[in-house]
């Protein structure tokens, strides 16, 4: 996913056909619950029924954000672009996703519940790498799969913003 322009309105991104399956494929499979906010209050009923009116809002925001994204990289226009290398000019065909401001912040935003909901589902590791020893076939394979690909989009969205 590289940078494809910018402007006033917003970013457009250059998506490789891989890059695009990756993003369909993390956005519209199913995730695990993320684990409850906690509120403080006096009373166990508030408290429990403050828990399970946000638990819900917040699920529903989440489904809304999903939903948006898989609309927008559906909607991603085929495209096809020059690229300048040191060997010479080398096209490349793929998918041009246009990002509003808000559009943008929602997708950091959801790509980073993806990212968290995976980290709480594998313990919260400090630091949250992949093992060396992880073995193929671990039952926790697609979850650091799901936090290793959404950090790794989420950092380029930030890292063009934000260059050094």
């Amino acid at each position: 996913m590289r940078l494809h322009a910018s402007d006033d309105e917003g970013t457009s991104w250059f998506l490789s056909p891989g890059e695009r399956n990756l993003l369909l494929t993390l956005f519209s499979r199913p995730i695990d619950p993320r684990q409850r906010a906690r509120l403080s209050r006096t009373s166990e009923a508030l408290e429990e029924l403050c828990q399970s009116d946000l638990a819900g809002e917040l699920e529903t925001h989440r489904a809304e954000v999903r939903s948006q994204l898989v609309v927008l990289l559906g909607v991603a226009v085929s495209a096809q672009t020059t690229i300048q290398t040191p060997t010479g000019p080398r096209e490349d065909s793929g998918w041009i996703l246009r990002l509003t401001p808000e559009d943008r912040e929602s997708f950091l935003q959801a790509l980073n519940e993806l990212r968290l909901g995976a980290w709480e589902q594998l313990g919260r590791p400090d630091p949250p790498e992949v093992p060396d020893d992880l073995a193929p076939d671990s039952p926790n394979i697609l979850h650091w799969w799901t936090l290793e690909i959404a950090s790794r989009f989420q950092t380029r969205l930030i890292s063009e913003e934000f260059p050094e």
